[in-house]
């Protein structure tokens, strides 16, 4: 795998690795509704994966709409879930999770289920996945993940230092930056996430899951100033930015 070309393709609130024209995972919050148009613009064939990192409606909701892809193009998707998120879907997707209750004949999403240990990488068609354990919010656990020299943290109010070690000689980081001002109980706000890009260091820097208050246009302004003034690689995600890496 070392040195394959991979694409990263940034929507907000989603990450697609794209592995080839063909195939891809996700990783991140299945706000899945817009896998259609995902699906049009890097005309993908396979879902290889998805990963979650945590079990907010924001991040597992929209595990329903892969009912569609895995009726009509493969017959099954691979969900890589710490085993506490897993028991958050038992009972909001009960169904999904034991299909022994479906209705016989109902059209749902045909998901195999595999468990992730935060303290364990693990491989997706050969692609070794490392996760960064962080909090979101009080004693709520979230998982960002390294893949290569790629660190992506969507979730995050505070970073353990155990995980500080796991983020070391980061090329490319995508990291929480929900407000301008300042930081929420459960997110990074601007002023945090660039403390946290200066201590980890990365080579180059995406914020991404901004809020209406993040002015896209001043708040680049502001973000190249730093790079003037303190060489910092950092600039705000958008929807549909694409990021050739290797790795």
């Amino acid at each position: 795998m070392k040195g394959l070309k991979v694409e990263l393709s940034v929507y907000d609130w989603l990450l697609l690795i794209i592995l080839s024209h063909f195939d891809c995972f996700i990783v991140d919050s299945l706000a899945i509704s817009i896998i259609p148009n995902c699906v049009f613009l890097v005309r993908l064939r396979t879902l290889d994966a998805v990963v979650i990192t945590h079990s907010h409606a924001d991040a597992i909701g929209g595990l329903d709409d892969l009912r569609d892809w895995t009726n009509n193009v493969q017959p099954h998707i691979p969900i890589y879930t710490a085993m506490r998120d897993l028991e958050v879907m038992k009972k909001t997707h009960y169904y999904l999770v034991d299909t022994s209750v479906i209705i016989p004949g109902a059209a749902v999403s045909e998901l195999e289920f595999k468990i992730i240990h935060e303290d364990q990488p693990f491989v997706v068609n050969d692609l070794k996945i490392t996760p960064l354990p962080v909090w979101h919010g009080s004693n709520y656990r979230s998982l960002g993940f390294r893949f290569g020299n790629v660190c992506y943290i969507s979730d995050v109010s505070d970073i353990p230092e155990e995980t500080y070690p796991l983020l070391k000689d980061c090329d490319l980081l995508i990291m929480d930056a929900l407000r301008p001002d300042r930081s929420s109980a459960t997110h990074f706000g601007l002023p945090r996430a660039l403390e946290e890009v200066r201590k980890i260091k990365p080579k180059r820097t995406l914020f991404t899951g901004m809020m209406h208050l993040m002015d896209h246009e001043k708040v680049s302004e502001e973000l190249e100033k730093i790079r003037d003034t303190e060489g910092l690689d950092v600039q705000l995600s958008y929807d549909g930015l694409r990021v050739p890496i290797s790795i």
